[in-house]
């Protein structure tokens, strides 16, 4: 088996179908999709049904409604050579198993690929900052680099470097930047990674009105990733910054909304990074505490 397609899923039947859907156009067709079930009902029984007639879909039921937790049941459960972590709302075009594929035999070095995000209209995807070039990926541009579901593993280096943080992700208070936790200790671990523009996978852009606790949120996850993987001060610095230059430059303008989005990021990333389980988490890989 080639590829191990492991999707958390909770409450999106109708997003899954589409992706299984597309998933049968694919130009590459050595696969099997890991479906990990959180709904607690019977909701995705029929999409199963109909898909298990095309394509090796294995159903997996948990209880626990927690994202990454439910990709490390699935991963579990994977037999391919390169594991990737779909969301459940984003679709992958034609080609891309075929090019991913060819990719990791192109070089052999290469652990870890990940590329850029389009929205439903076909459109650069408007969800935060990406690089705009192809790259290596390091401890510096992988904050603008990876995103979890256009990430693609070799399934040992995975397990090698022990999957997701079971602690971050939708569902817990660290909600976000789990990619990077993992990218980070995957490049740590000495695999190479790399950044590949043409790479790309449609995701829906999130609704562009401000949400405070969510920015909060996402960005609390980021300070916890930013400490537990000892981020060099350069990328700290950018980190904070950035939403601080944002409080003062929305004071001036006078616009109250913009302002409190940028002060709510930055308090998220003060409490992530120094959360006790931040703290904890970097004296176990061994960063600086």
């Amino acid at each position: 088996m080639r590829f191990s397609l492991v999707i958390p899923t909770l409450d999106r039947p109708g997003d899954v179908r589409a992706f299984l859907d597309a998933l049968t156009r694919q130009t590459f067709h050595d696969l099997e999709v890991i479906l990990v079930d959180q709904s607690g009902g019977d909701i995705y029984d029929s999409v199963v049904a109909d898909f298990s007639k095309v394509l090796p879909v294995r159903h997996i039921r948990i209880d626990v409604r927690k994202c990454r937790y439910a990709c490390i049941v699935g991963a579990s459960h994977a037999t391919g050579d390169i594991i990737a972590f779909p969301d459940d709302d984003c679709l992958y075009l034609p080609d891309t198993l075929e090019q991913v594929d060819a990719s990791f035999r192109k070089n052999p070095s290469l652990g870890l690929l990940t590329g850029v995000v389009l929205n439903q209209h076909g459109r650069p995807s408007q969800m935060g900052r990406w690089l705009t070039t192809s790259a290596r990926l390091n401890e510096n541009n992988i904050w603008t680099g990876l995103v979890e579901f256009n990430m693609f593993i070799r399934r040992a280096a995975y397990e090698a470097v022990g999957g997701f943080d079971a602690n971050m992700g939708p569902g817990c208070r660290f909600v976000a930047a789990e990619g990077q936790d993992l990218g980070l200790r995957l490049l740590a671990h000495g695999v190479g990674g790399y950044f590949d523009t043409r790479l790309q996978v449609v995701h829906p852009d999130k609704p562009t009105g401000v949400n405070l606790m969510r920015a909060r949120s996402y960005a609390r996850g980021m300070g916890y990733a930013l400490r537990k993987n000892a981020a060099p001060w350069s990328v700290l610095l950018k980190f904070v910054v950035r939403p601080v230059g944002g409080i003062f430059f929305n004071i001036l303008k006078g616009d109250r909304n913009a302002m409190l989005y940028h002060a709510y990021v930055l308090l998220g990333r003060i409490e992530g990074y120094y959360s006790s389980a931040a703290r904890l988490a970097a004296k176990m890989l061994g960063k600086r505490a």
